[in-house]
């Protein structure tokens, strides 16, 4: 009898062992389909397939040294579904699943026993989450889900989210080679409720930067642009600013020996806003060089009707405008001639202003000042240093008004450079014809346009808004354009010397950045009515705007942008 009793209660344990072991392997499956199926999005599936497919036989092989057959062999048949035919993974299936065939075959287990055994793994679940071997934890909950959904439901799967979401955040601030797993747990917890604000980023982080990693000396392109976006949300994240900038020196070292030195240039300065370095600015000068003796170009933008006859793309004179190149992340500033006829003239370069006359042309490099070229020697000059902009010609040409970075307007002689003066308080000056200075600013009777005529004693409030920015005279001067938002979107208004006001524009999108044509009869802006960024051009006395350039989707910080429309 008591032989009998020893013998059923040894089978019985035979049997929970046998019922555990198929716990087991199923539940293991149940991991891998949980873990692969984290597929966001069709630009970044074959990304992350490929990642997911590595990580998997990364993990079988660990459980593959530690004896985890079952469980290596459902990762292995979860990469295999994913990745067909690949050869390190079938290699590990035939391992793997020549040790499983010579397990012997499982028994059915009886309903009470299975109960049994779910809450025992319930209890050592709850135990493996207190002691933090959250791993474990999240394995034996996955088993649980898999045989008995209804077991604990609630309790589970608080436990199972919350084990996935700290396993997964620990493993993305921890190793990079982990950062595909770390990835894996944090999906699988967003599966079963949001993720945190912190975790969401963390796993926004860690996606870009494995994108941007595997696209590594195949796609510089895409690698950049995904290190552009890890960089904008987090410049101190692992190791990305490094990367960036030795990606736009690789992608600029190629297309330098593809003879491509302008888009070779714009990369080289965009590594060079990262860090400084000789090499790379050496480089960068001699395919500027290069570039420069291969204008002019074809006119940079895309024309609207492209491939049909157009009017002239301006009317009269020359129009400096400025792209901004999205792969680089950086401006570059053209010209354009009423000829149709194009050039480029420095990357990294915005706000330009032409000198009365035509000769030179002025605009600021951000982060290094103000410079000034002469449009027929090409002879380029550092006039104002670092945290300068907004450049503004005197009627006769020899001095520049600027905004100094520190709230203020000054004046510069460029013959007398040592003659300095800070001559206002206020932002966006222009220099009228007649010699009348223009700014935004605050006077004492309240805040707007001021205009300070030559040998006033003091300035003159012209109109009332705060917002009234980036005024540019009309080439007799008799009125100023100029952008406002005191209708609530950013539109155009002319104002006349005596304090006459008209609006010129009243579109959905923002109309910014005005200049006056040399002969007085056009207006040139910016503007994103259609959703995209253009240069239009519209009668000086109000009419119907025309778009002539497509400058593309984005315009960063579009209010420090401007045209210039010089002779």
């Amino acid at each position: 009898m008591i032989h009998n009793s020893a013998r059923r209660f040894h089978s019985g344990l035979a049997g929970i062992a046998l019922m555990l072991i198929s716990l087991g392997l199923i539940g293991g499956m149940a991991l891998v389909g949980w873990r692969m199926g984290w597929e966001h999005g069709v630009d970044e599936r074959e990304r992350r397939t490929q990642a997911t497919v590595d990580a998997a036989i990364r993990q079988a092989i660990a459980m593959l040294e530690g004896g985890q057959d079952e469980r290596a062999l459902a990762f292995l048949e979860g990469a295999r579904r994913l990745r067909p035919a690949d050869p390190t993974v079938e290699a590990a299936l035939a391992t793997v699943r020549q040790r499983v065939a010579h397990r012997p075959t499982l028994t059915p287990i009886p309903t009470s026993v299975m109960l049994i055994a779910i809450e025992e793994a319930f209890q050592a679940a709850q135990e493996a989450y207190s002691q933090e071997d959250l791993p474990r934890a999240i394995e034996l909950l996955l088993q649980i889900r898999n045989r008995d959904p209804t077991f604990r439901a609630r309790e589970v799967t608080s436990m199972l989210r919350d084990a996935a979401l700290r396993h997964g955040m620990r493993l993305l601030e921890g190793e990079e080679k982990r950062l595909a797993e770390g990835i894996f747990y944090l999906d699988q917890a967003a599966r079963l409720g949001p993720l945190p604000p912190e975790a969401s980023v963390a796993y926004q982080l860690a996606t870009l930067y494995l994108a941007a990693r595997d696209y590594w000396g195949v796609n510089w392109p895409e690698t950049i642009r995904r290190l552009q976006e890890v960089y904008a949300m987090n410049p101190g994240y692992r190791d990305t600013a490094r990367r960036l900038f030795r990606a736009h020196t690789a992608y600029g070292d190629l297309l330098a020996a593809r003879g491509e030195s302008c888009p070779a240039e714009i990369q080289y300065r965009a590594a060079l806003r990262l860090f400084p370095d000789p090499e790379i600015q050496a480089k960068a000068q001699q395919a500027g060089a290069i570039c420069l003796q291969a204008t002019p170009t074809p006119v940079p933008g895309g024309l609207l009707g492209e491939n049909t006859p157009l009017p002239p793309l301006i009317p009269v004179g020359r129009l400096a405008y400025t792209m901004y190149d999205t792969t680089a992340g950086i401006y570059a500033l053209y010209v354009v001639d009423a000829g149709g006829r194009g050039m480029r003239i420095a990357v990294g370069a915005d706000q330009p202003a032409w000198q009365p006359g035509g000769r030179r042309l002025a605009y600021r490099i951000a982060g290094s000042g103000i410079f000034v070229r002469d449009m027929e020697s090409g002879e380029t000059t550092r006039v104002a240093g670092p945290g300068t902009a907004w450049p503004a010609w005197s009627p006769d040409g020899r001095r520049l008004a600027f905004m100094d970075g520190a709230g203020g307007i000054r004046v510069l002689d460029l013959q007398e450079p040592a003659a300095l003066q800070r001559v206002a308080t206020g932002q966006f000056p222009a220099w009228g014809p007649h010699g009348t200075l223009a700014w935004t600013g605050c006077a004492s009777s309240g805040c707007g346009l001021l205009l300070w005529p030559s040998e006033a004693p003091t300035s003159v409030r012209l109109s009332q808004h705060a917002n009234d920015l980036q005024a540019a005279w009309a080439p007799d001067g008799s009125a100023l354009v100029y952008t406002t938002d005191v209708q609530g979107t950013w539109d155009l208004v002319v104002v006349t010397t005596g304090g006459f006001f008209r609006a010129l524009t009243a579109g959905e999108g923002w109309e910014i950045g005005p200049a006056w044509s040399p002969d007085g009869a056009w207006i040139a802006y910016l503007s994103n009515a259609d959703g995209h960024w253009g240069v239009y051009l519209i009668p000086a006395v109000g009419g119907t705007p025309r778009k002539i350039l497509n400058l593309g989707g984005q315009l960063p910080d579009p209010l420090s942008q401007r045209i210039a429309w010089g002779p």
